[in-house]
């Protein structure tokens, strides 16, 4: 660990490259010019090198003391940025923070979040929207978006996974009642599977393969919705079965009024991401945010 007295001496030979004199490094760091010369000398002594060639009216430096300048501005600005990010976080939050989020999720999960800051935060103000795509942040003017997948272009973003989400097949027992929960996938096609569709095209469902790897099995529907709470509603109502994410049944679930099935076949498991821009760093807002987000979702895989 580097001592004051090297911390101090590294910051007096910056000063006096940038002032250009003992005498002026002094008084900027208000020490005596004695003391200034002696921290540069204590220094040289130590580094076993020249850092400053001397004149009478003149510092200039030394080539082994341009490559230590160099690298000692950039640990004091390394240092000073951590202090101002500790000063930063003891800045309440404030002002207004636009977010987009997925849409299901987001009204589900994420807006209570957001709605406890409101009240924690009252100088904090949001900005919602909702979108099942993936926002240019910086086009679009966002500060903070949540997304559920793989992030497959994070270039220019800083994205921290708040959660994951999990995949469940079930059905309501008044239909199990009728129709015997199948052995395995392919016995899918003797039920009555609800699907999701989106811009007019139906989706798969997702499984992973003995390697991990995604594979798509598209099941025979016998109704298809376009929206998953939609197709919740239709499960609870006894009309099939269908593949949902955990965070959507997991009360059904706990409760029975929903029952998983084929918990032998592998689903996939997606993160869940907060992503903010890189350019614009963390502010208080963004940071407590996230936090929430973290502390709330984290273990929400296990729902």
């Amino acid at each position: 660990m580097i001592s004051s007295e090297r911390l101090n001496g590294i910051r007096a030979f910056v000063q006096a490259e940038l002032s250009g004199s003992f005498a002026r490094a002094a008084d900027r760091l208000g020490l005596s010019q004695s003391a200034v010369s002696k921290a540069v000398a204590r220094m040289e002594e130590r580094l076993g090198v020249r850092l400053f060639h001397r004149t009478t009216r003149h510092l200039s430096l030394t080539d082994e003391g341009r490559a230590y300048y160099q690298s000692c501005v950039r640990a004091l600005a390394e240092l000073e940025a951590a202090e101002a990010a500790l000063a930063d976080r003891k800045r309440s939050p404030s002002g207004c923070l636009r977010v987009n989020l997925p849409d299901l999720f987001g009204r589900k999960w994420v807006m209570p979040i957001l709605f406890d800051l409101a009240r924690d935060y009252p100088q904090l103000t949001f900005e919602i929207s909702f979108e099942n795509r993936f926002v240019d942040l910086a086009e679009e003017g966002y500060d903070l978006v949540v997304r559920i997948g793989a992030l497959s272009d994070s270039l220019g973003l800083i994205a921290r996974k708040i959660g994951f989400q999990d995949l469940v097949i079930c059905g309501a027992p008044d239909y199990f009642a009728k129709a015997p929960p199948p052995a395995s996938a392919a016995a899918l096609a003797d039920h009555a599977c609800i699907t999701h569709f989106s811009r007019g095209r139906e989706e798969a469902w997702a499984f992973r393969g003995d390697a991990g790897d995604l594979r798509r099995l598209s099941v025979r529907s016998r109704h298809r919705f376009g929206s998953f709470d939609t197709i919740a509603d239709a499960v609870r109502a006894g009309l099939g079965i269908a593949q949902l994410p955990t965070w959507l049944v997991h009360e059904d679930l706990a409760e029975g009024r929903l029952v998983p099935i084929l918990l032998d076949v592998a689903q996939p498991r997606l993160p869940i991401h907060a992503l903010w821009l890189e350019s614009r760093g963390m502010t208080p807002r963004v940071r407590v945010t996230v936090d929430a987000l973290v502390a709330r979702l984290g273990s929400i895989a296990a729902l």
